[in-house]
């Protein structure tokens, strides 16, 4: 009897029972109760059927390796041989292919069964997801043989399972492992899709096993390396996590205080859990209680604004303008960035010199904008801060230090510190592109690049490695993100693990915007006519566009709604 059918017999002696207790001597009746949400829904395992051929009994392992996620792959394993089960490892990856698009190709007489997958995302046997692109395919291959009983059984092939996009947010949870920033104050997070019938497990053996080679160099993680979970498995119960490590994962007394809150912070994030219990051994894992880590800054809610020439804040609910007696900024300034402490502007002047000011820093001293004033004839007092060819608009971290690198050259990328001094670090895999614009995560260890190369649109992120004071040191080499970007012009980070970019040619037209989860999916979003620039507070909502016309919209709900306008360009700190 297969496992579908046990259920359905189930379901049917519920549905039986249920009836035989309905009342039909009354009227209808209304209650006030509310239905609460259904649980995902996960298709059943089901086991060979005597005389399917070869094909159908190929789908139907799928469709059973496809389930064994969400619970064990003991199931597809009855469609294969004994050599076949032995060798074939379900866990290595896991291929999400767009529904309902598989189609086999059989040769018989080969004993294969073959498909050209339409890839939507590979992840990698830690959870790590990679998108595909638009029409990428990979081949699949199902050696097939008939046993002694004459029914077809599956004889080799890859590792790994296939499953329908429909199902991926069913299996899978996007999970955040906590790391800390270098100076061990911030929350430094790295996206994994798990499955969801053991997540509190594989997220606490993720985070001890460490952060993805390219984010390394510039986090801190409390697990030693020959860390681990001593028990395989992280029991929930009443709400609390139990963790239980090898004694080789316990370092010293600020490794174990990092330890815990990475596990607390990482764990916690997940349903059903709002403690977290973690011992070596028999014993709790102490520590010195010496490190709490911080979500990275929010912007302030005012944002940077050009109006007229003349520079200020939006509010929230009026623009304010530096006093006139302080002057115009030059007609060729452009790429406005606010920093996060003082409210030190910086922008670009004529190209090649990347200026700052500090008018903004003290808010009373800022007067309401009158549109019918007469512009100020003086030009506004700039420090420059750095000069270079075609500099990029700049972007500042949450140490204050300011970014910039020439379109041309953007091998190097340059950070200005609060003193003034320039730093260059090298990115020579760059080399041959052309650099289109460049921003700085809030917890300043990773820093989204846009650039192009032969005419393809590349979108990478790479981590910032630091000395403990903040200081850069280096870039690491940087990971392609996002899949399907067409001609952009802009990036900026939205959140902790997204990064928006902008279409480019919004003159006329109106350019998308794609939002891309660092480790996750690319969504896409619909803009309006002429826009071209964007900033963000905190989260998708925040999302703020301004178009060649001065009109500046944000983001509400699943349109945009017009806030100012007049505004030339606008920038909330980063």
């Amino acid at each position: 009897m297969t496992v579908r059918w046990v259920a359905l017999c189930a379901a049917a002696t519920l549905a039986v029972a249920a009836c035989a207790g309905i009342p039909t001597d009354s009227g209808l009746q209304y209650g006030e109760q509310d239905v609460g949400s259904t649980e995902p829904l996960f298709p059943l395992a089901e086991g060979p059927r005597a005389g399917d051929g070869p094909t159908l009994m190929v789908r139907r392992f799928l469709d059973a390796a496809a389930a064994g996620v969400a619970s064990d792959f003991s199931v597809a394993r009855e469609y294969l041989t004994p050599q076949a089960s032995a060798d074939w490892d379900p866990n290595a990856r896991v291929v999400v292919y767009q529904t309902g698009s598989l189609t086999p190709d059989l040769d018989e007489d080969g004993g294969v069964v073959r498909y050209q997958v339409p890839v939507e995302a590979i992840l990698d046997d830690s959870g790590r997801m990679v998108e595909g692109a638009a029409e990428q395919r990979e081949p699949y291959e199902v050696s097939i043989v008939q046993d002694a009983q004459g029914e077809w059984r599956v004889d080799g092939l890859e590792d790994g399972v296939l499953i329908s996009s429909n199902y991926l947010q069913s299996y899978f949870r996007p999970v955040e492992l906590v790391f800390a920033s270098q100076d061990l104050s911030m929350v430094v997070p790295e996206l994994r899709w798990l499955p969801t019938n053991n997540v509190a497990t594989l997220a606490a053996r993720e985070l001890v096993q460490g952060p993805s080679p390219w984010l390394a160099d510039a986090v801190v993680t409390g697990f030693p390396p020959p860390a681990s979970l001593e028990v395989e498995a992280v029991v929930v119960d009443n709400g609390v996590a139990s963790v239980t490590l090898t004694p080789e994962s316990a370092g010293g007394p600020q490794e174990r205080a990092l330890a815990q809150e990475q596990l607390r912070l990482t764990l916690t994030a997940l349903p059903n859990v709002s403690e977290v219990d973690v011992s070596v051994g028999s014993l709790p894992l102490g520590g010195d209680s010496s490190t709490t880590l911080e979500r990275a800054p929010v912007p302030d809610a005012a944002a940077a604004v050009i109006v007229d020439e003349r520079l200020g804040l939006w509010d929230g609910e009026e623009v304010l303008v530096v006093p006139a007696e302080q002057g115009v900024l030059p007609a060729a300034a452009a790429g406005l960035a606010l920093s996060f402490g003082d409210r030190r502007a910086a922008m670009v002047v004529g190209g090649d010199q990347l200026v700052t000011t500090d008018a903004l820093a003290a808010e009373d001293d800022l007067e309401s904008y009158d549109a019918d004033a007469a512009l100020p004839e003086a030009l506004m007092e700039l420090t420059v801060a750095y000069e270079g060819d075609l500099l990029v608009a700049p972007t500042f971290d949450r140490h204050e230090w300011l970014w910039t690198a020439s379109t041309d050259n953007p091998e190097v990328l340059v950070a200005v510190s609060p003193e003034g001094d320039p730093v260059e670090l090298q990115t020579r895999e760059m080399s041959g592109r052309t650099l289109q614009a460049m921003s700085v995560s809030r917890d300043g260890a990773r820093i989204a690049l846009l650039s192009r190369a032969g005419g393809q649109q590349i979108v990478e992120v790479a981590s910032v490695v630091r000395s403990p004071d903040g200081s850069p040191l280096s870039v690491s080499q940087a990971v392609p993100v996002g899949a399907d970007i067409g001609p952009a012009a802009e990036v900026i980070w939205v959140d902790e693990t997204t990064v928006a970019v902008l279409g480019a040619n919004g003159e006329e037209e109106s350019p998308p915007v794609w939002l891309v989860s660092v480790g996750g999916a690319t969504t896409e979003l619909e803009t309006v006519v002429g826009v071209n620039s964007m900033t963000a507070r905190y989260g998708e909502q925040s999302l703020t566009v301004i178009s060649s016309a001065g009109d500046v919209r944000e983001r509400s709900g699943s349109g945009w709604s017009a806030i100012v306008s007049g505004v030339r360009e606008m920038a909330y700190s980063g």
